[in-house]
Parts: C-alpha cells; structure tokens; sequence
C-alpha cells in the first residue's frame, strides 16, 4: 500500500506533512484545516493529497472546488472540468492566489468523491471531466 499524506503550508515557509492512512481521515483534516484558514485567507485555501510514487491532487476547500492533478513524474498535469459554459474566474490559493477559469469548479462533495477513488485506486477514474488546458 503506497504511503498517502496531506501537505499545505499556511505561512508560506514550514511545509505541514500529515498522513492520512484512511479516507475518513483525510475527509477530517480537510474540515480541520478548512475551518482553520477560511478567515486567514481572502480565497479558499488549497491542499495537496499526495500518493507517494503516484501523484498528488490539489483541492481548494471550498463548497465549489478545483482539482488539480499532477502525476509523480510531472508528465501528466490535468485540471478538473466543471460546467464549459461557465463565464468569469475564481480565486483559490494554491500556495499563492491563482486565478481559475469558471470552467475548472466542480461541487466540493464531487471533488471528495473523485479524492476517495483515487487514494484507494490510485487512478483518476471517470467521475470528472479532465483537461491539460486552461480555459
């Protein structure tokens, strides 16, 4: 079983590793952390799930969510697809403030959903549109 664990850094310099053996967990230190950073930061906060060896996918903590996936080796970098007809950005800090097309938000539960498939699978499975563009 490939190690999986959480990393984020609030303060921009100490990087927090935290492991996350069991998807409940995992689902209860994003609501840890989201509750921890919601006045801290003037957008939703982003973690990264990390599968040592697989990839890692950066979620924003938020009702309406981004995904971003980037396998371990950097070759395959995908973002999530929301509704294409979408119009205007959002805002996640995704270690810094990033501007994000519209197009990108999926529902939060969504997003937990496609994170519960792929620490137990290690694959990105089908529940989500993926892309390598930036609309």
């Amino acid at each position: 079983m490939k190690k999986i664990y959480i990393e984020y850094s609030i303060d921009g310099h100490d990087v927090v590793k935290e492991d996350v053996p069991t998807f409940d967990m995992l689902k209860s230190h994003l609501l840890e952390i989201r509750e921890k950073t919601s006045e801290t930061f003037a957008s939703p906060f982003s973690v990264d799930v990390v599968i040592e060896g697989v990839g890692r996918i950066s979620i924003g903590l938020a009702d309406q969510t981004v995904l971003c996936f980037s396998s371990a080796d950097l070759e395959t970098m995908l973002t999530s697809v929301g509704d294409l007809s979408a119009v205007g950005d959002v805002v996640f800090y995704f270690g810094d403030y990033s501007i994000m097309s519209k197009k990108h938000v999926i529902p939060y539960a969504l997003g937990l959903s496609i994170l519960e498939h792929w620490t137990s699978t290690g694959e990105l499975g089908d529940m989500a549109k993926w892309t390598h563009d930036l609309f």
